[in-house]
């Protein structure tokens, strides 16, 4: 495999992650609205804490760095509380 073969995997896995990242986010409205419509609170550390847990520990088995997938995580997390905070409020 050459280096072009190689970057073309890895756009493909780079265009695959903002789809996915996507679909992610056209859940988080809905996600506002339940909590909304439940007089839920917006912001839900265990619920934080659960999803950073369990992705670090994948990302360990998976034998890649937990830290990055934290990361990650944290960030779409951040972004999704935004989303929320404008539907919701507060």
């Amino acid at each position: 495999m050459d280096i072009e073969e190689i970057r073309a995997h890895l756009d493909r896995l780079d265009t695959c992650l903002v789809y996915i990242l996507a679909e992610r986010m056209s859940y988080i409205p809905k996600v506002a609205e339940y909590k909304l419509q439940n007089n839920l609170p917006r912001y839900q550390p265990e619920r934080e804490k659960q999803i950073i847990d369990g992705k670090r520990k994948l990302a360990e088995d998976l034998k890649i760095n937990p830290d990055l997938v934290e990361d990650l995580l944290r960030r779409i997390i951040q972004d999704s509380h935004r989303i929320e905070k404008d539907i919701i409020g507060e």
